[in-house]
């Protein structure tokens, strides 16, 4: 994590300052820049809550002080003191949280562990080398546009398109729920591209803070699609622009069959879920795709597809001019349809100054 990430950084419930304590510093190298960065720390908020960072990442989940309590713990000797406070006064959002975020933490942070970036892995089909151009074709705009803008990319799951943006724009941060965001800031080498663990109804952010809000297939995931984005909406300066892609509803036969099914799957316990898949659906999707495909995927990308059609928790699928509507409500400007295939749409729009 960058020093710089610091002033960023606001407690995610009352947006105040967070106090900083560091515990160690490593180096890190950007293409041809070194930079020593904070590897372990503690942000102090004055509510009562304590957010790690633990390897490079400031994790920024408000039940990050219950899945990190070994390292808290280690470095903070009156741990169980706060805690047992903190649960007390906020035990209702505690729960409503841990409840909402387990399942779905646990399901994208092993479906991006098989993605091989190394091995140039395709993304949803495509190469990565395309994802430039997948983003300024779903914000509908050229890249000149973003050259001084700061990007808030909501649920950057893999990272990739992260690295992607900012190399066209001031500043790119991700934010993911998942632990997924250690392979995406591992492979990260560009120095603009900063990533955090942090729950998009509650980022860690100040509002009205962000020049662009970019979410890719990522609120439909969530418990509730409208509540995320009026969550996730204040985060943008007023004049700044928002970018939704959002599944929407299908009528096809085999499209309502996969959704039956994964009303099965969805909650199963995710290994026993994996296994039945792989036993019985992946053999012939992948053979499927491998003899029709243009693109035929490897294992490790059918095995993405697979898993993220059947095994996240919340799947919901939005018609476009309802995203419009909730978007109209918020009193956006330039509200349109940007890019649309066979599984979802792009929607943009301007919040009004």
């Amino acid at each position: 994590m960058q020093y710089e990430l610091l002033k960023f950084l606001k407690c995610p419930i009352t947006k105040t300052d967070l106090r900083f304590v560091l515990i160690s510093e490593f180096e890190k190298t950007y293409s041809e820049e070194t930079i020593t960065e904070i590897k372990e720390g503690l942000l102090f908020s004055e509510t009562g809550f304590v957010f790690p960072i633990v390897d490079g990442i400031p994790r920024m989940l408000l039940e990050s002080m219950i899945d990190y309590a070994d390292f808290i713990s280690t470095h903070l000797p009156d741990y169980q003191a706060i805690i047992i406070r903190v649960e007390k006064e906020f035990k209702g959002l505690l729960n409503y949280c841990i409840q909402k975020n387990r399942k779905t933490k646990i399901s994208f942070e092993f479906e991006w562990s098989f993605l091989n970036a190394a091995k140039k892995d395709r993304i949803w089909h495509d190469d990565t080398s395309k994802l430039t151009s997948i983003f300024l074709n779903e914000t509908g705009e050229g890249s000149e546009y973003f050259k001084n803008k700061s990007v808030l990319d909501v649920g950057c799951g893999h990272g990739v398109m992260t690295t992607k943006i900012a190399e066209i724009s001031k500043l790119a941060i991700g934010v993911e729920l998942s632990k997924a965001i250690e392979n995406a800031y591992l492979r990260n080498n560009v120095k603009n591209a900063w990533y955090i663990q942090g729950d998009l109804q509650y980022l860690p952010f100040q509002e009205v803070s962000f020049d662009v809000v970019y979410s890719s297939g990522v609120i439909h995931h969530t418990n509730n699609t409208e509540l995320s984005l009026l969550l996730i909406e204040p985060i943008l300066i007023n004049g700044g622009k928002i970018c939704l892609w959002l599944y929407h509803p299908q009528q096809k036969i085999i499209h309502k069959a996969i959704l039956l099914l994964r009303r099965v799957t969805s909650k199963l316990p995710l290994k026993l879920s994996f296994v039945l898949l792989t036993l019985f659906v992946f053999p012939f999707t992948f053979l499927i795709k491998r003899i029709k495909g243009k693109h035929k995927p490897n294992y490790r990308e059918e095995i993405i597809d697979m898993l993220d059609i059947f095994t996240p928790e919340f799947r919901f699928e939005i018609p476009s001019d309802l995203a419009a509507i909730w978007l109209r409500h918020k009193k956006y400007a330039n509200i349109q349809i940007t890019t649309t295939n066979q599984f979802g749409f792009s929607i943009v729009g301007d919040k009004r100054k």
